[in-house]
């Protein structure tokens, strides 16, 4: 194979051993191959004190980066190349956007994906993805805004557990004041409490907080639920097992062996099953193994980033359909 000639940078007192930069970027790659990230991030971080390495050898080395958490620094190279419009653009973009989510930086997510949006380089379907990407972002976000919160104004309130008054709330105040109720006594209101786990208006991952308040306190009176197609009366202290909730750990566990060399996928992937579970309980995905599930929301984030095949089946619209529900309620 032909060697490719590299651009030394201004080394006046360096002496240059014949091949040495060309062996230092062969063995980057080898090792990146291997897996062997540690000693591939080693051998271009040396060459490229001597000379410009080429966007594809970049690429690598952002890769080897991410995965010897080097974050920031793949963050600044990605963006350089982005500066000089490098012809790997949309490749570049995809890690850029990685790396960002695994910074939680998730204002630029958004400014980036704005531009894409109106990029006359990227088809409709791609803008398409660009968007649910957006849509998981500001979830993300808004998570990130709500552990961060640090507001100890908020006084549960029995009169608002009155399904009438409850609809009235935001969906944080909602969770707030469900919240509450695993450290004080709710008798009270228990029968309010019922009325928003079965009330099929209020948003799924809060009907579950209710249930699981329920079920903490000792409710052995049925209720019946409805959600994403299921339905069943039960109750409280001893839901259906397994369910979504019980099943987190090993899915995510299945999720890891097909995303262990890619930590931010990994890092969003698991966060859809974790509050899709809750969503989803007391109820499970029924018919599917852990293995399937994984591989569902494996897919499904791979989808956001423009990859995949496309092919929809019921597994994925159950996700498409937990996740719009998401989507619907920050939309409020």
């Amino acid at each position: 194979m032909k060697k490719k000639h590299y651009s030394l940078k201004n080394n006046e007192n360096i002496i240059f051993f014949p091949g040495m930069i060309d062996k230092l970027i062969e063995d980057g790659l080898v090792f990146a191959e291997e897996n062997n990230y540690m000693k591939a991030t080693e051998c271009f971080d040396e060459a490229k004190k001597y000379v410009e390495l080429d966007d594809m050898i970049l690429s690598i080395y952002i890769l080897a980066l991410l995965e010897t958490r080097r974050q920031q620094e793949a963050k600044e190279i990605c963006e350089d190349l982005m500066k000089k419009r490098s012809p790997m653009f949309e490749q570049i973009v995809e890690l850029y956007l990685t790396i960002l989510l695994d910074l939680k930086e998730y204002g630029e997510v958004d400014k980036v994906l704005n531009r894409l949006l109106v990029d006359k380089r990227f088809p409709n379907d791609r803008k398409q993805n660009f968007l649910q990407l957006k849509e998981l972002s500001g979830k993300l976000a808004k998570e990130q805004e709500s552990l961060l919160d640090t507001d100890q104004s908020f006084t549960p309130d029995n009169e608002k557990f009155n399904i009438n008054e409850f609809t009235k709330l935001s969906v944080e105040e909602q969770e707030r004041l469900l919240q509450e109720s695993f450290f004080r006594d709710v008798t009270d209101v228990i029968p309010s409490i019922r009325d928003i786990a079965e009330n099929s208006s209020i948003y799924p991952a809060i009907r579950s907080l209710a249930l699981l308040v329920l079920g903490a306190i000792g409710e052995t009176t049925e209720v019946e639920i409805e959600k994403f197609g299921y339905k069943a009366k039960f109750n409280p202290v001893n839901p259906p097992t397994p369910n979504a909730v019980d099943r987190i750990e090993s899915i995510n566990q299945q999720v890891h062996e097909f995303l262990e060399k890619d930590p931010s996928k990994f890092e969003m992937t698991i966060g859809l099953v974790h509050s899709h579970a809750y969503a989803l309980f007391p109820f499970d995905w029924v018919g599917y193994s852990d293995q399937e599930v994984a591989k569902g929301y494996v897919d499904f984030v791979e989808s956001l980033f423009g990859n995949g095949n496309g092919q929809k089946d019921e597994l994925s619209n159950l996700i498409k359909r937990l996740e719009d529900s998401s989507v619907i309620v920050e939309e409020e």
